[in-house]
């Protein structure tokens, strides 16, 4: 590294063996030590020190002063300004891979310079991976990405104008922090950066202990490289910088404000959509409303440079584009300390679930769990069932599905549905079991349960079970314990009447009728009426014929010594003549007679 040393009010004392030197002898200022122990480290290997400005990307160390000051580019106010100790350690040792083609799944970078196995290298995808991912440098070979386990990255790990660091073993890229591990990136990225400065700092209190606190600062930059720059370029955590405007407007590139000074009042924030680095921020801001949720997330703003000042929010709305920055709806839950003017701030955002959405695939074990209107996924057994196992042979134990509705009501208290898909993709619900609370009073407590179906395009209720069970369609409803209510009974499709009716053993008709003075039936079976042909002679009528005449008939009659018998006239299916009569004396009319007649 090119240095003056003729300027003693820049000198650090510099111990060479056992003898303090003077001013003729070995004078060396500490912060040039320091950087040049961290650049024999490799730590600056993209720092340049000269006159001149290098690319805007390289660290300058400018030699146009003296003592030389480092430098970077500054994107919001377009030139160098003077390098702090946090954005120092959080830019350390990384290099970039520069994306010039392929897909979110191959993705082709162009080599850098001194392209090597064991460093770090930051690259921002411009396309969504869908599943495993390689990188192809060109000119070197292609690589796979995996995690740190070896397993291949998972989908949108790779984000288009995300941040990502890499890893580069010598035979893959690794993801150093995945998006699983981002909150605790975030607080170890703050955690490395204060470790950094504060040993780079210790440094310059005594020159004899110059080199150790250059090797601690260049150890702590590494490790800080690790986290400090993935966090901030990674998918939930954003570098902004404070502003105390509560105006609701665009803050300015790499700006955020909130619409109150005090942050525990705050209700809005407003983001500009580039963030301090200069990346474009609104693919990762967008996301932040994307759970259906009402809590959307916890978004918590974190002091770059002190970790007690955090401040934590709910965002409870959409966000909100207001051109050219980004509008958040805010719920205060916590957080102390003053959020100074200008200050470097992280965004951190965490994403809630969605509303009562889980996801279960494979054998999945739930215990003492409470799901709010839960929608389950996928194949949980071969037939797509869900199955619940109890290993207790204690009575009572029997595996329970429980649909409780924690309310006082009367009405509709549970439903299982059974949705399906018609021939047009239309979702129709085919099937429904739904439990009604008739009446909740203590000590009368009843229910019902109606069947319900989709039939011919129709979706209604089949049958109830309530006391008994009934029918839809059929008059008089609940029928009472133990009975069936329906407008027909069937046996093999055949009404039961008619079955009955045909059934050999069944009498096909019967009758008990009065044959004195006007005929006059008291009761009967398939019988429509009786004639009266002249003293103890009748003619029994058939309501529905039998099948042929060939039947059987018996009967009897009111008196002494009376009798039923064929007439001997009339037989056929649809009537049949009998007279009663005494023996010497014939036909007699008689109060009391009845009819038995059985066959087909």
């Amino acid at each position: 590294m090119a240095t003056e040393f003729d300027n003693s009010l820049h000198w650090g004392l510099f111990l060479t063996g056992t003898t303090l030197t003077s001013e003729t002898g070995k004078y060396v200022r500490v912060s040039e030590l320091v950087l040049s122990a961290l650049r024999a480290a490799g730590v600056f290997s993209n720092m340049v020190d000269g006159i001149v400005a290098p690319a805007t990307e390289k660290l300058w160390l400018d030699k146009n002063v003296d003592p030389a000051v480092l430098k970077e580019w500054d994107a919001t106010g377009a030139s160098w300004v003077p390098m702090t100790y946090d954005r120092l350690f959080g830019r350390a040792a990384v290099d970039k891979l520069t994306v010039t083609g392929g897909t979110g799944n191959a993705v082709v970078v162009s080599q850098p310079v001194g392209f090597q196995a064991n460093r770090l290298y930051l690259m921002t995808p411009t396309q969504n991976n869908s599943a495993a991912a390689t990188i192809t440098v060109a000119g070197v070979g292609s690589y796979g990405v995996k995690y740190g386990n070896g397993a291949d990255i998972g989908a949108t790990e790779f984000s288009a104008g995300r941040q990502a660091v890499l890893f580069f073993t010598g035979v893959r890229f690794e993801v150093v922090f995945p998006l699983s591990g981002l909150s605790s990136a975030v607080l170890a990225a703050q955690a490395s950066a204060d470790a950094a400065a504060a040993s780079a700092s210790s440094s310059s209190t005594s020159a004899s202990n110059a080199a150790t606190s250059a090797t601690n600062a260049a150890n702590s930059a590494t490790a800080s490289a690790n986290s400090a720059t993935a966090a901030a370029n990674a998918v939930a955590a954003l570098p902004y910088n404070f502003s105390t405007t509560t105006t609701d407007a665009d803050p300015g590139a790499g700006i955020f404000r909130l619409n109150n000074v005090a942050p525990g009042s705050a209700t809005a924030a407003y983001v500009d959509n580039v963030d301090s680095d200069g990346v474009t921020a609104t693919g990762v801001l967008d996301t932040w409303d994307d759970s259906t949720s009402t809590a959307r997330g916890v978004l918590t703003i974190r002091s770059k440079t002190n970790a007690a000042i955090r401040h934590t929010y709910n965002v409870t709305g959409s966000v909100v584009d207001g051109s050219g920055y980004r509008k958040l709806t805010l719920a205060y839950v916590g957080g102390a300390g003053a959020l100074a003017n200008g200050a470097a701030h992280w965004l951190i955002f965490e994403r809630t679930g969605d509303a009562g959405e889980v996801t279960l695939t494979g054998t999945q074990t739930l215990s003492n769990k409470t799901l709010t209107s839960p929608i389950i996924n996928g194949t949980l057994n071969a037939q797509g069932a869900i199955v619940a196992i109890n290993t207790s042979a204690s009575v009572g134990a029997a595996p329970t599905l429980e649909l409780y509705r924690d309310a006082v009501i009367t009405g509709n208290t549970g439903i299982i549905r059974f949705p399906g898909k018609n021939a047009a993709g239309t979702k129709v619900n085919y099937g429904d079991i739904v439990a009604s609370i008739m009446n909740n009073g203590v000590g009368v407590e009843s229910s019902v349960l109606d069947f319900r179906t989709y039939w011919a395009g129709a979706y209604a209720v089949k049958f109830t079970i309530g006391s008994g069970f009934w029918m839809n369609g059929a008059a008089g409803g609940d029928p009472g314990t133990g009975k069936i209510n329906a407008t027909e009974l069937q046996q093999n499709g055949v009404p039961v009447a008619t079955a009955i009716a045909t059934s050999q053993g069944v009498a096909k008709a019967w009758v008990n009728f009065n044959g004195t003075g006007t005929v006059a039936i008291n009761d009967s079976f398939n019988v429509s009426s009786i004639t009266d042909n002249g003293v103890g002679n009748y003619t029994v009528n058939f309501a529905t014929a039998l099948a042929n005449a060939n039947y059987a008939a018996v009967g009897m009659a009111s008196g002494n010594l009376r009798d039923v018998n064929y007439s001997g006239g009339t037989k056929t299916t649809t009537a049949l003549g009998i007279v009663v009569g005494e023996s010497n004396v014939g036909g007699v009319d008689t109060a009391y007679v009845g009819i038995i007649v059985m066959g087909d």
